[in-house]
């Protein structure tokens, strides 16, 4: 059995992708991204139906929980998001409404179940982004859904996001490495300088390869 060797985590449009990328490129790391669609849709009808929240995150996180077992085969892979930040989501949701009380011990029992099975990844990359900025590129990069779903909500979001690192603490057994990186400048994947600095941080974590 292998290990996932890199989490990359944060909320959406906080710049996850661009730093999978990255990271691939730079360090020749396998991509295992973030599957956020499926064949009913179940996102899309969310944005526009909060009753498809429990479905939904059910769907998320068992794909989530299958990608991850996926990419524990091998010491290669980087995940794009994980089942903790499926968690997050579940429980915003949760105290908003979106979940009843027995849907929500359903899909706790679940995770509880699946998380057994999680080996900690070798390092979880944090993206922290500034509000006002996600909401630049949610309009930027033009998903209507994603627009459609309003400030507030994506508000809530971001702000369940923000003790995310204290709470995978208290989901996972024994320590974990991490950094946190700032994406506030969008010029952050243009400046060598920038991302040099932070590719010699993830090479740290990883003596044995580089």
């Amino acid at each position: 059995m292998g290990q996932i060797q890199i989490i990359v985590e944060g909320m959406t449009a906080s710049g996850k992708s661009t730093i999978v990328n990255l990271l691939s490129e730079r360090l020749g790391f396998k991509v295992m991204p973030e599957e956020f669609r499926d064949s009913h849709d179940l996102l899309s009808r969310f944005h526009h139906d909060r009753k498809w929240a429990f479905p939904m995150q059910l769907n998320f996180l068992v794909t989530r929980f299958a990608q991850y077992l996926c990419a524990s085969e091998e010491n290669d892979y980087i995940l794009d998001r994980s089942i903790f930040g499926d968690k997050v989501y579940a429980m915003l949701y949760y105290r908003q409404g979106y979940f009843r009380d027995s849907q929500f011990g359903c899909y706790l029992t679940l995770y509880d179940s699946l998380l057994r099975y999680v080996k900690n990844p070798k390092l979880l990359v944090l993206v922290r982004c500034p509000f006002n900025e996600i909401m630049r590129r949610i309009h930027l990069r033009g998903r209507q859904d994603e627009i459609d779903a309003g400030a507030e909500y994506w508000k809530s979001l971001y702000d369940a996001y923000m003790p995310f690192l204290d709470f995978v603490k208290s989901e996972i057994q024994g320590d974990f490495n991490y950094l946190e990186l700032d994406l506030s400048n969008p010029a952050f994947i243009n400046t060598p300088s920038m991302t040099d600095a932070f590719i010699d941080d993830v090479k740290k974590f990883f003596p044995e390869r580089f």
